[in-house]
């Protein structure tokens, strides 16, 4: 993930102009060292992106998009590069006809719900790596998908760069970098800094999440 100084994840709900050439270079290289990319269906309906890497000759990770409702804009907001393949991980609460609308753009895979009716990741990541070979998964947020992750303790490292901008903006308007109910401290993991790099006035750390 990227933020500015003061926690902002996006400038008018985009990412696109937040974060710099080596936070981008970064993020491909990270990219090219997993099995899959994951996204939430939010953060590809509120901008254009790709979820590729730039090396031509290396495979393209698999690249999943998590949705409850199925409503996700493929055809017009995901860039596939070459011959990646498209993954949806979908709710089971879902009605049918939407998976098979789905499937005509993408594979999809149905996924349990949890308590509160959201898709239970735990269970997903599970189905995934049994039934994908998927062992090592980069997320790319947005922050309610972060949040889900690591309030579940799914998270083994956090990759962060600091902009060098301040934002500002309400509460109500502008995206942090998890968005959710407030973790109780019991459940809060603790962040061990693994690395820091200051490159273009941007600062690259590097968290272990346990």
């Amino acid at each position: 993930m990227v933020s500015s100084i003061d926690g902002k994840v996006t400038i008018g709900g985009k990412t696109a102009n937040l974060g710099g050439r080596i936070d981008r270079q970064t993020m491909r290289m990270l990219r090219s060292r997993v099995d899959a990319v994951m996204i939430g269906a939010g953060t590809l309906r509120a901008e254009k992106l790709s979820l590729g890497i730039d090396q031509a000759d290396r495979e393209a990770p698999l690249a999943i998009i998590v949705t409850e409702t199925g409503e996700v804009p493929l055809e017009d907001h995901l860039v596939v590069k070459g011959e990646q393949e498209v993954l949806i991980l979908l709710s089971d609460k879902a009605p049918p006809g939407v998976a098979s609308r789905l499937g005509k753009l993408a594979r999809v895979m149905r996924a349990p719900v949890d308590s509160k009716g959201a898709v239970d990741l735990r269970s997903a990541l599970r189905a995934l790596r049994a039934e994908r070979g998927i062992e090592s998964l980069l997320v790319e947020g947005g922050p309610g998908l972060n949040h889900a992750m690591i309030s579940r303790h799914l998270v083994d490292e956090l990759f962060l760069t600091m902009a060098p901008e301040l934002l500002g903006g309400t509460a109500s308007e502008t995206l942090t970098l998890l968005r959710g109910p407030e973790i109780p401290a019991p459940d809060r993991l603790v962040l061990e800094l693994v690395s820091i790099h200051l490159a273009d006035g941007e600062l690259f750390l590097r968290y272990s999440l346990n």
